[in-house]
């Protein structure tokens, strides 16, 4: 299935799952579960204050390429978490599975690597241990609903640089991270609801049903044009209406497209450090996500306020590094 043009919204569902130790698993909350191995887990660190002890999942996502398994994760330093907005930042790990190559004339081994790609009832996808010091590669596999291959690698600019299955980590190793383990919930993923068709009668005759409900006096009959309305204002009901679409979505997934905006904030998307690429929108994390990971919980007692989290990863889909630094923008709170 294409996802040109298509959002892909991750929903929460019961809380806690025997999924949530898997990387393949995509969920809010719980432990960052590792899937690459590597003799230095310093990208886990908040890359501002360089501490462990305050940094705690939001989401991780799998987020396969046709060639590649890959994970996303979204972290949250509370310690750097001020003024009521959340610091967050993102990781990317990803590693080559074989089984994804396709035997063909335009196969990714002739260099045409598959796109990103998502299936209708996915799994997009819980306390910090220590860090197993595992040498072996393990024994991790994608969950059975992995998604369907989308052959689509050019416009997603995919850089095949990898061929070699890299060492994995043994299934359940938890992240180092040590801050506030939040709830836990695995997303159901669906493509997102069509705009509703909404049926209205013409502006005369709502005019005319409004006058003979309320009398004359009490029809205000000045014209507001769109044009007139604050661009700011206009961005934040266009998001509020979309959102409304599927009211607990707490992910929208649509690489290279343009990210849903509460805010008319500019950004400044600075280019990938390894490889030079620029990068490109790949998902966002929502408000709704606050209910779930704080539900319960008194305002002053945590640290996750913002309206979006706009995650934007290497359009090049490099792979030098077994945890890649993305960038992320934190739209402020509603």
């Amino acid at each position: 299935m294409s996802v040109k043009g298509s959002i892909w919204l991750g929903t929460p569902l019961v809380e806690g799952s025997s999924d949530c130790d898997s990387p393949f698993t995509s969920k809010i909350g719980g432990s960052a579960m590792l899937f690459r191995e590597t003799s230095d887990y310093s990208a886990f660190r908040c890359p501002k204050c360089k501490g462990i002890n305050n940094v705690s999942l939001l989401a991780q996502i799998y987020a396969p390429l046709d060639v590649y398994d890959r994970i996303v994760y979204v972290f949250l330093c509370a310690y750097c978490s001020k003024g009521g907005s959340s610091y967050c930042f993102v990781l990317r790990s990803q590693n080559f599975n074989p089984s994804y190559v396709h035997t063909s004339p335009g196969s990714p081994v002739d260099g045409d690597c598959g796109g990103a790609v998502f299936a209708e009832n996915d799994d997009w996808g819980d306390d910090n241990v220590l860090l197993q010091d595992d040498n072996s590669s393990g024994s991790l596999s994608p969950s059975t609903n992995i998604p369907s291959k989308v052959t689509d690698c050019t416009e997603a600019g995919v850089t095949c640089d990898t061929w070699t299955p890299l060492p994995l980590v043994s299934t359940g190793t938890k992240s180092p991270a040590k801050g506030i383990c939040y709830p836990c919930f695995v997303l159901d993923i669906f493509e997102e609801p069509p705009k509703p068709n909404v049926s209205l009668d013409p502006p005369t005759d709502q005019l005319n049903k409004a006058k003979q409900k309320y009398g004359e006096a009490a029809v205000e009959t000045t014209v507001v044009e769109d044009e007139e309305e604050p661009i700011c204002e206009k961005v934040l009901r266009k998001y509020v209406q979309r959102v409304g679409r599927a009211p607990s979505q707490c992910v929208r997934w649509g690489p290279g497209q343009e990210p849903l905006r509460s805010s008319c904030v500019p950004i400044t998307v600075p280019k990938c450090p390894h490889c030079m690429s620029h990068r490109q929108f790949e998902l966002q994390l929502t408000s709704p996500i606050i209910y779930f990971l704080t539900k319960g919980a008194e305002e002053n007692d945590h640290s996750v306020h913002f309206g979006n989290v706009l995650v934007y990863t290497c359009s090049g889909n490099c792979n030098t590094q077994p945890y890649s630094l993305e960038y992320c923008f934190v739209e402020v709170e509603m």
